[in-house]
């Protein structure tokens, strides 16, 4: 363990280098997290909302089933984010063709804040991409796709 002192008051631990998968995949996922939800939380965003936002930005209306599958998210995880949205009035929510489905739009304020937030996004996304290089960022990218589509067709065994 590797522990560096900053000053009196604060220390840094040097996190763990596991071998599992799923552990290293968290404690990375967690970090780079923190610092989107730094960034976007300017405009009064967290990067889950974001994402929810971004997605019905590009490709319209969704069900809350497809949303969360688009984004592979529960469906409950999916449906308790989507409400924090349409409380904040980002999100509509309208029934759909069958009466049981609930379709997700963006509103007026949602595309709003999603503009106000996208500034953001942008100079966080750059910073990163300057840090660990464009090109092992494409790599890494491409690399977690390939690990996403791995995942799913294990879990569908």
């Amino acid at each position: 363990m590797t522990i560096h002192k900053e000053c009196i008051y604060t220390h840094y631990v040097e996190p763990v280098q596991s071998t599992c998968v799923c552990t290293t995949l968290r404690m990375t996922t967690r970090s780079v997290a923190r610092l989107y939800d730094r960034a976007l939380g300017e405009a009064g965003l967290r990067q889950a909302g974001y994402s929810i936002l971004s997605r019905l930005d590009a490709e319209g209306p969704f069900t809350i089933s497809d949303l969360a599958d688009r984004l592979v998210l529960e469906r409950t995880t999916c449906s308790r984010e989507v409400a924090a949205l349409v409380d904040a009035g980002l999100l509509t929510i309208e029934t759909g063709g069958d009466r049981r489905q609930r379709v997700v739009r963006l509103s007026r304020e949602g595309t709003k804040r999603l503009a106000q937030a996208r500034t953001n996004w942008h100079a966080v996304q750059g910073r990163l991409v300057d840090t660990f290089g464009t090109q092992d960022t494409d790599d890494l990218l491409e690399r977690l796709r390939t690990l996403l589509r791995a995942s799913i067709e294990l879990a569908e065994q």
